[in-house]
């Protein structure tokens, strides 16, 4: 497929809007662009498009254009509206592109072509919705050109959390640990004192990856039953991981005092190393070895290592108690002071957007939305 259209004339013109059909192109080349460009996103992967099959969305992936040039990627899960059956909805679909747009380039007017062309697939696609979550921060000018394309804020967010404390990384071991805090320092050299040691496993081992996803799974399944998170069903975790490593987007790690005690997924996801999934096993007395303040920090170094800018350690907020936590009455206040320790700078991004080319149905959409 190839469309092109004018976005709304701005302030010195626009260029016309070209989308390039990417669906068939091989995983790598793909991933080239929407995973290892700057701005780049791991869920915007082949692999993690294509592992959505099995929940019932159809992945489709396009280039956007703009005077010949590329500017943006972007993947969108593509389901029926009312499934397989017939009748005049038959047509239409929902639409949702995680972490998407992937911009190729820095600035609001890569976002005005990208969410042109957004715009343009969702109106040739028949959708009822098209939902975006990137990764841009409140309040900036990318979050502007949203308002200003179209889209709306979602009537639901779809991430647990919009924060994130990101560490800067450091080329140098010493510039790294003026990041640290003191504490944090205190309990990694403990860590190294006792003996804990971390791995970090070859994902295209596969009897070592088998072994050590299996072994992980069991951790990450009991932490969520102990913490009161979700956790899917073993198979579809093991593939999602496995598919993740073996188109080199993840990273799997293991600390522990003689043993795997803890384990972290990591993701690569354009200049940031992004934590992904983690847990500790059952008895492991990590407030005793520190293990993983040993294993954070051996993570941290290996990302300034290759090349990576910025440590991503995840959020420290909820739906229910949104934004970065400002004293000990947060919930997450611990995770957060956790975090800061390392360096982790806080940065609160945008809600979930949408846009509906047909605003009868994008309403009633809404409305059912708020219900379920």
């Amino acid at each position: 497929m190839s469309l092109s259209m004018s976005p709304k004339p701005r302030a010195g013109g626009a260029p016309a809007v070209n989308i390039v059909d990417a669906t068939g192109w091989e995983a790598s080349t793909w991933d080239d662009l929407a995973v290892r460009c700057p701005l780049g996103a791991a869920f915007q992967s082949h692999a993690w498009g294509e592992l959505k099959r099995g929940l019932g969305w159809s992945p489709l992936r396009y280039l956007i254009e703009s005077g010949g040039k590329p500017a943006a990627l972007v993947s969108i899960q593509e389901r029926p509206l009312l499934g397989r059956r017939a009748g005049p909805l038959g047509r239409f679909r929902i639409h949702y592109a995680p972490r998407g747009p992937v911009l190729l380039e820095e600035g609001s007017d890569a976002a005005h072509v990208a969410l042109a062309g957004l715009r343009l697939i969702a109106k040739n696609r028949h959708s009822v919705t098209l939902t975006v979550d990137p990764e841009w921060e409140e309040g900036s000018d990318l979050e502007a050109a949203l308002r200003t394309s179209r889209f709306r804020p979602a009537a639901r967010d779809i991430q647990v959390s919009r924060t994130a404390m990101i560490v800067p990384l450091e080329p140098s071991e010493a510039a790294q640990r003026g990041l640290l805090g003191h504490t944090a320092l205190q309990d990694i050299n403990r860590a190294a004192a006792l003996g804990v040691t971390t791995e970090r496993i070859d994902m295209t081992d596969v009897p070592a990856r088998e072994q050590a996803l299996s072994d992980f799974y069991e951790i990450h399944s009991v932490t969520g039953k102990r913490e009161g998170f979700i956790v899917r069903d073993r198979d579809y975790e093991l593939d999602q991981w496995r598919r993740l490593g073996e188109a080199g987007v993840a990273s799997l790690w293991f600390a522990g005092l003689g043993g795997r005690d803890t384990g972290a997924l990591l993701l690569h996801s354009g200049r940031n190393l992004v934590y992904f999934a983690a847990g500790s096993r059952e008895g492991a007395d990590m407030r005793r070895t520190r293990a993983n303040h040993l294993l954070q920090w051996q993570i941290i170094r290996w990302a300034a290592d290759n090349g990576f800018a910025g440590y991503d350690m995840g959020g420290v907020d909820t739906q229910s108690a949104p934004g970065v936590p400002q004293d000990e009455s947060h919930p997450l206040w611990n995770l957060y002071l956790f975090k800061r320790r390392f360096g982790g700078r806080p940065h609160v991004r945008i809600h979930a957007y949408e846009y509906a080319p047909n605003a009868t149905l994008g309403a009633a959409w809404r409305l059912l939305r708020r219900f379920r």
